[in-house]
């Protein structure tokens, strides 16, 4: 296995036990651990969205908004054109 999947492997066991060890119930811990993993994972995305804020569209994003028929500005950033794209799939009920 690779080393780096073993730690997060090892971390996720260590905090695993611990939090059973907190709630005495093992399916609790799992539903906890669960909701932490998906925690971190979105706290992750947030940071790299906040990044990649003043990112020119993707040509993904452009591809995409064409199909849609989104008329795409000039200057537009990969965050407003995500938005765009949810407003218009909204619209559509898609």
């Amino acid at each position: 296995m690779d080393e780096n999947i073993n730690k997060k492997l090892n971390g996720y066991l260590e905090l695993l036990a611990e939090i059973k060890e907190k709630t005495e119930d093992e399916i609790t811990a799992r539903v906890l651990l669960q909701e932490l993993s998906k925690d971190l994972r979105m706290e992750k995305i947030k940071k790299e969205r906040e990044a990649n804020n003043g990112s020119p569209v993707t040509e993904k994003q452009k591809s995409f908004m064409k199909k849609l028929k989104i008329v795409i500005p000039e200057g537009l950033t990969k965050q407003a054109a995500s938005m765009m794209i949810d407003e218009e799939l909204g619209k559509n009920g898609d």
